[in-house]
């Protein structure tokens, strides 16, 4: 028997807490002091998310990201790399700000690059997007909160609308990942090497 339609879709635990949080009212001097240091002390954390990925798309980062060590002369990792896509992700969407635009994006980004994710039909089945079954390699990147926290906020505005996917903060930096993998391999990114030293 499967799950009601409603535990499948995606929590969102930071921005949940963080409402907490905000609706909390500590009383006497010791107890906002405290609150305040442990506010300060949350928002500065850093979390890890975990993400898979076609070895053929980490083979190609791999390769990527030591022709930018050889350039800079120095690391670069694929966590670094990951984490420019995520900046990038947060400054456009923030431009847009703009729900359905953001819905549609991720929708089209995650189509070209073959991603799989969940979805839900009229009978609450988990249906896969995407033909791709080569092997998987698992990722990890981690992030601040207060960086996944504006994510979550933006990806709960998208589930407030209603929509046939739901993405979680794992899913966007799959999504992005595979999405700027496929661009480089298919030739869509011009001097972006050269881009990305630059931001160094």
């Amino acid at each position: 028997m499967k799950k009601p339609y409603q535990d499948q879709q995606v929590q969102y635990s930071l921005y949940e807490e963080e409402l907490k949080e905000l609706a909390y009212n500590p009383t006497g001097f010791f107890g906002k002091m405290m609150y305040k240091a442990s506010r300060k002390l949350s928002s500065s954390m850093d979390l890890t998310y975990t993400f898979n990925v076609a070895v053929s798309d980490y083979l190609r980062a791999e390769f990527f990201c030591d022709d930018i060590s050889e350039e800079i002369e120095g690391e670069f990792t694929q966590q670094m790399l990951t984490s420019i896509l995520l900046d990038d992700f947060l400054y456009q969407a923030k431009k847009r700000n703009n729900p359905y635009d953001l819905y549609r994006h991720l929708t089209k980004q995650m189509e070209q690059s073959s991603i799989e994710v969940f979805t839900y039909n009229g009978e609450r089945d988990i249906l896969h997007l995407g033909e791709n079954t080569q092997r998987r390699k698992e990722m990890e990147c981690t992030i601040k909160k207060k960086k996944a926290l504006r994510l979550e906020i933006m990806l709960s505005d998208v589930a407030d609308l209603g929509p046939e996917i739901t993405f979680s903060v794992s899913d966007v930096l799959q999504i992005i990942y595979s999405d700027f993998i496929w661009k480089y391999r298919t030739g869509q990114l011009n001097n972006v090497l050269k881009k990305i030293v630059e931001r160094l």
